[in-house]
């Protein structure tokens, strides 16, 4: 494993070669590289980086900032459960509306992303529930007792009802901002 730790540690010494030799020094800089330094690699002939980049000694320190790792991991997992997040409205039928207020997403986002998912959306409005699966979304988004219907969690929930009642979650919508807001659907 050192080994493999030094050529990769020599591999980013030819990279800094060629920056050098380029004309870019800030990268050889900010990883403390003094001018003296920079002049040497920057002469080097082929056979002298052939023979550096093979060798076993490394002339780097390879060290893991933990705490940088772990805000990484930490944002990859959210951009996964917001990427899952888009899909899921996608394939539960939100508007693009609906995309652009939950996600930031505009048209053309969620045309490609329905696009790539192959699902297709109709054209006009959405077909009105009945009486009995409106009285049952009503009963279900009572339940949940959510004031902001902008959130994330109202989003999960009227998914959870689209789910439930197997409506679109453009209609779902439609009918909570409906009631919330005193306005007939």
């Amino acid at each position: 494993m050192t080994f493999s730790l030094a050529q990769g540690a020599n591999s980013l010494l030819f990279n800094l070669v060629m920056e050098l030799r380029g004309g870019n020094i800030r990268r050889c800089e900010a990883l403390g590289l003094k001018p003296e330094e920079m002049r040497l690699l920057r002469s080097l002939t082929m056979e002298e980086l052939h023979y550096l980049s093979g060798s076993p000694v490394s002339v780097l320190n390879v060290a893991i900032h933990h705490e940088n790792l772990k805000r990484m991991l930490d944002q990859a997992n959210r951009e996964q459960k917001r990427s899952e997040r888009i899909d899921r409205a996608i394939a539960l039928g939100a508007s693009i509306e609906m995309m652009g207020i939950f996600f930031g997403l505009n048209a053309s986002d969620v045309s490609s992303k329905r696009r790539l998912e192959g699902i297709q959306t109709r054209q006009g409005r959405c077909q009105s529930p009945d009486e009995e699966c409106e009285a049952k979304i009503w009963r279900l988004w009572h339940e949940a007792n959510i004031s902001d219907i902008e959130s994330l969690n109202s989003l999960e929930t009227m998914m959870l009802i689209a789910e439930e009642a197997d409506v679109s979650l453009t209609v779902i919508w439609g009918l909570i901002k409906s009631w919330c807001t005193g306005e007939v659907a």
